[in-house]
Formats: C-alpha cells, structure tokens, sequence
C-alpha cells in the first residue's frame, strides 16, 4: 500500500468539534509565539515532525509513526505497529486507528484516555483488510475502506448495517460530505465519487498524478482536490463538472475551504501556505513557515466561532488566528434577504387570497428582494466613503454625465448638466449623503446611490443606480419557487390556521390551556438539490408556542419534568400535529420518502438541586447525538439515573415528542425518516423558557 501523505484527519463534523482548540494556549506551560503579517501563531513543539493531526478531547493530538499523543505530549495510544490512518469520532471521545506491520494492516477503535481498551477490532476475515476510515457528520456510522469494499458500521455498536463496493483495494483518502450525500475516494491519481444515500457512481477520474487531499466546502455545494502538479482543481457537486482551476501551486500538498467557502488554503511547499480568495484569485495571502516539513493544513473555528489554520511543521504544530478574513458578504446578504423574504411572501392577518394575489406577483416579488438586498448590502458595509479617496474622471456630454473614481470602489457616473462642471474642483466640497451598497460578483460593494452636495454652488445631485439586477451573479432559475406553489402553500397555511383554532378552543374547553398560550404553525418552501444534482423542493412545517409569563407553571412543564403530556401547551400543539399530519398533510407522508424532523427542547437556567430521576421511559440513551449551539455533543442517561444537567432536561423534552409521534402518528412509520434533536439552556430562570418546538422538513415534497 502506497503511505498516506501527512493528511490531517478532520471529518466534517471532527472541524466541528474543534472548539476546543480554545485552550490551545492554557494547555501549554510556555506558550511560545511567532510573529508574521501582523498576526501570531501559537505552537507547540515536539521531539518529531507529527505526520498527521487528529482533534479530539482537549486539544489537538498528533499521529507519528506508532504513537498517538495529546498536544502537550502525553502519550494516548501506543502500537508495535505504524499508525497509518486515524479519525476522531464526532464526539471527540474515541478514536478509529489503522496500523500496519508492512504485511497486514489492523483496525481498532480506542477511547480518548491514557490506558485506553481496545472497544472495537476490526474481523478482517469478516469486512477485509482495512486501509481507510472516517465518522459520518452526524456521529451515527463509521466508513472503513477495505479490500474487499465499503463498510458502513452502526456507531454506537459497530454493527454492519451497509456495504458496496469500491473501485480501488487499498483507498488512501477516504472523505465523506457533511450532508450524507456524498463519498470521495482516492487511490493514487485516480477518484471516484459516489451517491452515498443510493451506492451509485457519480464521477470518476483520473488526474495522471498523485492525489494529494481533497475537500468538500461546508455547504457541500463544491469539491476540491489537490495534485502533484500544482493544480487545485474545484468541482460544483450537482454535476462535478469543473468550475475553477488554479495551477500556479508548487506541489500542492493539502488544501481546505474556510467555513463560508470563500477561501482555500493551500500547503504550497513544506515552506509555504497560501490562503486564496475563491472570488478573486488574485487576492492571495501568503504565510510563510521558515521551519518547513509542512505537509496538512485545515480550517478549524475556536470556541467563539472564529476562524483558525491549523498545521504541521519541523517537530511542531501550528495555531493561526484568521478572523481577518473578510466574510462571504455576497451570501450573507442572500441567505438574509430570503428570510426576509418568506416573511413577506406570507399572507397578513386578515388579507384575503384576492387581496394576496394583488399583493405577490413575479414583478413584486422581484422588487422586493431588491429591496431587501439593498437594505441588508448597505448594513453590512463598512463606510466605503470616508475609507476612499474620491477623485474625478472624465465628462461624457451626449449622457450628461461626470466620472467619480473611487480608490477602494468601481467608479459611478453622476449626472450633472455641463453649465454646472465649472463648481466641481477635483473632490473639494463634495458631500456624499445617505448613501446605499451592493455587492458585486466579487464580493466587493459598489456604490448604488448617494446624494452628492456640491458646497461650491450648492446643489445636490442624484446618483441613483438601484435599479440594478440585484445579486444576478447568486441568481439561479433552479432556487426559484414558483408562485403557484406559494400560494398553494398560503391555501394549505390557512387551513392550518383552521385546525389550529380548532384544537385550541378544544384545549381550552377541557381548561388545558387558556388564552395565555399561543401555538402557532409556520411553512416554507425551499429549493434544494437532491444527492443525484437533481432539484427539487422542500416542504418545511414548524410548530412551536408561547406561554405568557405568569402562566407558565401551570399551562407548561413544571420545573423538573419532561415528557410532553405535562404539558398543557406542548400536548395541545401535539394535538395539532397528529390532526394535520392525518388530515391534509397526509398527502406529503409517502411511503420511502424522506422526512427530516428537527425537535428542540429548551431548558432554564435554574441549577438542579432536588433529584429528578429518569424514570426510563424513553429506554437506556447511550451517546445520543445531539446539537447546542450549532454544535454535536453526546447526550447519555441510563433509567433510574439521577438527571443532573438542564441539557439533559432539555434533550428528554425534545425526545418526548419523538415518543409521541411513534405512539401516536402511525403513517410516519412508513416514512424514510431521520431525527435531530437541538437543545438550548436558557440564560434566564423561570418556566417561560421550558418548552419544545417541531419542524418538519418534507424531503422532495412537490
């Protein structure tokens, strides 16, 4: 087997977990620095060059020859034999190691602790020769590459739940996409992706020299892969035809994207990185690393969600604070000016369907989403004007019009009557007032209006450009949502709203809730792209409710308890799910059609200081994923335990209502359907802040 080069084994959910790189500094006695463009690395060293990283538990930990340690040296693992691949489970708390003796290679999964018991080895006679592994984003299955094919484990007990077959014996890259879609694998110069949801062959090539590293960005939308050539070669995953290469990078050891994709760091050199504007190539910055012996690189956020480069060098790893990197505006004004606009594409209290039509039309629609984008571009600028030296240009007299050239901005073209030209002397006594922003397909903004007072004559003069094709560079056909969808959705909202009514005025006859709690029901439509490029639309319904303040310890759960039937708001909203999901959104609940449900379970801050046991209900929870604040964490409680943390208040909460539609909503059964549980702790005290939430995401609806 040919050795992997000093790849750094971060899965996408392993970068997600790499918020501990926070006490990076805390965990080192003598923290030493290194100073360059401005900023500071922090590194550790070590008596060897680590051959390859792994996050995991409190730090960073490194691979070299038959050892795994921590960041401050301390010896986790030890093998007779070489370490060849290592992956960090979602959780941060085990390993899945891959040795070798040159004869045979040998799989095993370990635990994050000093004297850690071998929990898993691979039965070669069983599943093959193992040569590659990785954990899937949602911490649920474990990908071994064997020579006999693809082996997808159940994590939790290392069950063989899958298989399908490989193009290559001995894989050296294995990466799976953080969206489940996708399967990269590599051998030598050859790759092949795959449709991992259907064990289908997507593209296949060969690159006719060594395949280095490989990367999807965090949205799963590109792929990009590094060659011994230099060449960084960027793929769009819908159709993995090439949208970018860049073929000026040395030997282009390793490569990956920051967290919004709007740049790729390259190891150039064992002397060199380069981090690339992908919207601009020619904006480049370049570290140097005076030690060499680079040879991985990765993108990885700090506790506080920013941005860091971590990377190896002679007998050290590499820390780099990034937050200079200016974010992916472009995207930031989309994603913001679609909120908006779904907002305004509902109907308004009392508006009839004729008054909505009037309303929301093609033209509306459009000149809206102008609108927003304008008011979010301008929000988001910084004061172009006072940072520019402004400058004047030539004077077009068939248009009427007057050059002014910014230094950090393209020019725009006043208009301003010839008679007038005399009173402007060079930038002198011009005012730019209540100016407006775009942003250009480089993530740049332009100005597209602003009232320019002349001080010399007194006159103000309009620059107005709004009228441009907003985001036309973003814009795509295929993430439209027709109108007669949208209003199918209001027809459909609307009889929700009926039910709705209808199951709160029954709640409150039976004095479960009163007029204090509001539930309320919201839907959406999304455009997405299925693992095959193809598109299609999703159909979002969240339920959720508020309890007034006051009224919540009678009409919510109490403090301490759990499960959805104690509470009078939550079992009404339920209610409400089970009569429309029967009703007439059962004609979105098809047989193998995928469902992707999302319970969230809040608690307050309250410390637990009475026993609550967990009285079983919901079975033995081992290792359970589930996300706070963005981020995946292992949620465990065995019956008849003492629940301790409010987080664990909140995950029973959110899985009570899972409970409920199992025992409840028997057409969900026949679903392809996938859970997520999102738990929050409140910062503030009191009953107002225990609560649960449900949406559900119809995959593929319409």
């Amino acid at each position: 087997m040919k050795k992997l080069n000093a790849i750094l084994r971060l899965s996408a959910a392993a970068v997600m977990m790499a918020s501990t790189l926070a006490s990076f500094a805390d965990e080192q006695k003598a923290p030493l620095t290194a100073e360059g463009d401005g900023l500071t690395t922090h590194f550790r060293r070590f008596k060897t060059t680590p051959e390859a990283l792994v996050i995991s538990g409190p730090g960073i930990y490194t691979r070299n020859l038959n050892t795994l340690r921590s960041l401050s040296g301390r010896e986790l693992r030890q093998y007779g034999k070489q370490l060849i691949d290592a992956d960090a489970n979602p959780f941060c708390n085990m390993f899945f190691l891959i040795s070798s003796d040159g004869k045979k290679n040998e799989g095993a999964i370990v635990a994050n602790v000093n004297e850690a018991d071998i929990l898993y080895k691979v039965n070669r006679k069983k599943l093959g020769t193992p040569y590659a592994a990785a954990y899937t984003a949602d911490a649920l299955r474990i990908l071994l590459a064997t020579d006999s094919g693809l082996v997808v484990l159940n994590a939790p007990d290392r069950a063989v739940v899958d298989r399908m077959p490989l193009p290559y014996r001995e894989v050296e890259i294995l990466e799976p996409s953080s969206n489940g879609y996708y399967l990269a694998v590599a051998q030598g110069s050859e790759l092949s992706v795959f449709n991992l949801e259907e064990k289908t062959l997507r593209k296949e090539w060969d690159f006719e020299v060594k395949i280095n590293d490989i990367a999807f960005n965090d949205n799963c939308t590109e792929l990009a892969v590094v060659t011994d050539d230099g060449v960084l070669s960027i793929y769009d995953t819908r159709n993995f035809l090439i949208k970018k290469t860049i073929d000026d990078l040395e030997q282009a050891l390793s490569c990956s994207y920051n967290f919004d994709g709007k740049y790729i760091a390259v190891a150039e050199s064992p002397e060199r990185i380069v981090v690339i504007n992908l919207l601009n190539t020619s904006d480049r910055e370049v570290i140097e690393v005076p030690d060499g012996s680079l040879s991985t690189l990765r993108f990885v956020p700090d506790s506080q969600d920013k941005t860091l480069l971590v990377y190896n060098s002679l007998n050290a790893v590499n820390v780099r604070p990034m937050g200079h990197l200016t974010p992916y505006f472009a995207r930031l004004v989309n994603d913001e000016a679609n909120e908006k606009l779904n907002e305004w594409l509902k109907m308004m209290p009392g508006e009839t369907m004729e008054e909505y039509r009037a309303r929301v039309n093609d033209e509306t629609r459009e000149r809206q989403k102008r609108l927003f984008e304008e008011e979010i571009s301008t929000r988001l600028a910084p004061d172009m004007l006072s940072m520019s030296s402004v400058s004047l240009g030539k004077y077009d007299r068939a248009n009427g019009v007057l050059e002014v050239d910014f230094s950090n901005m393209p020019s725009i073209f006043l208009p301003v009557p010839e008679t007038d030209l005399a009173s402007f002397k060079g930038n002198e006594g011009l005012e730019f007032r209540n100016p407006k922003y775009g942003v250009l397909a480089d993530d740049n903004f332009e100005l597209i209006y602003a009232e320019v007072y002349n001080n010399t004559n007194g006159k103000t003069y309009i620059y107005n450009n709004i009228e441009r094709t907003p985001l036309n560079f973003m814009a795509d056909e295929d993430n439209v949502v027709s109108l007669e969808l949208i209003l199918q959705q209001q027809m459909e909202e609307q009889k929700l709203e009926e039910m709705r009514v209808k199951v709160v005025e029954e709640a409150k006859s039976r004095n479960v809730i009163s007029d204090h709690t509001n539930i309320t029901v919201d839907s959406r439509i999304e455009p997405d792209f299925d693992a095959n490029g193809k598109k299609i639309l999703n159909y979002h319904v969240n339920f959720s409710y508020q309890v007034d303040p006051g009224f919540t310890a009678t009409e919510d759960f109490a403090p301490g308890k759990y499960h959805a039937e104690q509470s009078g708001a939550a079992g009404a909203m339920l209610a409400l799910v089970k009569e429309a999901l029967e009703g007439d959104f059962a004609q979105y609940v098809k047989e193998g059609k995928k469902l992707a449900v999302t319970l969230s379970g809040t608690a307050d801050a309250t410390p637990i200081v009475s026993r609550i046991p967990y009285d079983g209900a919901y079975g033995d929870i081992v290792e359970v994923p589930v996300y706070q604040n963005g981020k995946i964490r292992p949620m465990t409680i065995h019956p008849k335990e003492l629940v301790t943390e409010n987080e664990q208040l909140a995950f029973l909460r959110a899985f009570s209502v899972q409970d409920y539609l199992n025992k409840n909503i028997d057409t969900l059964d026949k679903m392809n359907s996938s859970y997520r549980y999102d738990i929050n702790v409140a910062e503030g005290k009191g009953a107002e802040f225990r609560r649960i939430t449900i949406e559900f995401n119809f995959i593929d609806a319409f």
